[in-house]
């Protein structure tokens, strides 16, 4: 009984959002667009791209050359505007699902890429690139719905954690270019909000198409509770980037002035257009000077200052986030 007046308060909850949703108006998409771009890549990608980890340099070095084609139409995707056709991807799910996997091969590709020169010794060429894969996985998000900025997140990813690894390694005049890239895409980051909103308009699409209250009120649940749990993923991703810029500014200052900030704000404008927020909080990350070195962190998923104590891995840990946590 129970269960079934849970079901038919979500069904009128279901109703209600679809009744009073406003109707937006058709989205205009960018002329040139740049996720064309990024389907062609995609399509003119050849070889075992999935498996370039288990590459060694010189079979790294002929799936790159092999790709150039693909490599040159990657990148001039992301020197343009770019939106997923929202409306036609409304109404032709499956072949959005179908890009997917081809999507994610361009990250991958870019990942064999900046291997390849990490292999070579060029560790500031290889950072670029792992930056241009998170530029991606932004961009692949933009004008999507739930499931594309979990796939975006998902390429963000595949560059923050060997870009992390790479921090120590890069030079002061190289970092700051690393920190230009990352600076663009976090002033260009596709927010929550717009997910929210295209999410909320491809769940009245599809409840319009049939009328079954009680399957709108499961749907409504469902879809609730995978928006909550990929506004955590978001924030994580946005912390990871926001830890990783802030650490080579910080470094780069200690290279270039022989001492260390004692505020995150002495790093603007000379390091950083602004000090980063911490997603987590709404505040400033966490920056304690300790000596020669210090600590920087985010709060992370439980919001709270732990001082400093690693997080562990999971949706529920507590803890808190650095720029080269497992995550």
């Amino acid at each position: 009984m129970l269960a079934f007046v849970a079901l038919a308060v979500l069904a009128f909850l279901a109703l209600l959002v679809l009744s009073t949703g406003r109707r937006s108006a058709r989205l205009l998409l960018p002329d040139p667009n740049g996720y064309d771009d990024f389907i062609k890549a995609s399509g003119a990608a050849v070889g075992d791209v999935a498996n370039w980890f288990a590459l060694d340099q010189d079979g790294l070095r002929g799936l790159v050359s092999a790709n150039a084609e693909a490599l040159r139409l990657f990148r001039l995707g992301l020197t343009r505007q770019c939106s997923l056709p929202t409306d036609s991807a409304m109404t032709n799910l499956s072949g959005m699902l179908h890009d997917f996997a081809s999507l994610k091969r361009l990250a991958q590709l870019l990942a064999a890429e900046a291997q390849l020169r990490e292999m070579d010794n060029e560790p500031a060429r290889a950072a670029l690139i792992y930056a241009e894969v998170v530029h991606f996985g932004n961009e692949l998000s933009r004008g999507g719905f739930l499931i594309n900025r979990l796939v975006g997140i998902a390429c963000e990813s595949i560059g923050c954690g060997p870009l992390a690894k790479l921090v120590p390694r890069l030079k002061s005049d190289e970092a700051h270019s690393v920190i230009t890239e990352l600076q663009k895409v976090d002033s260009a980051r596709v927010t929550w909000d717009e997910v929210r909103r295209n999410e909320n308009r491809f769940c009245r699409y599809q409840m319009g198409k049939s009328f079954n209250p009680i399957a709108w009120g499961m749907t409504w649940w469902q879809r609730w509770r995978s928006m909550q749990q990929a506004a955590v993923k978001h924030k994580q991703v946005m912390a990871h980037e926001r830890l990783l810029m802030t650490e080579l500014a910080l470094r780069c200052y200690r290279s270039e002035k022989s001492h260390l900030p004692a505020r995150l704000d002495e790093l603007v404008p000379g390091y950083l257009s602004n000090v980063p927020q911490d997603p987590f909080s709404g505040r400033p990350l966490i920056y304690r000077p300790q000596g020669k070195n210090w600590l920087l962190y985010s709060v992370g998923l439980d919001g709270l200052n732990d001082g400093g104590k690693p997080a562990g891995r999971g949706p529920s840990t507590k803890g808190d986030l650095f720029y080269d946590s497992v995550w």
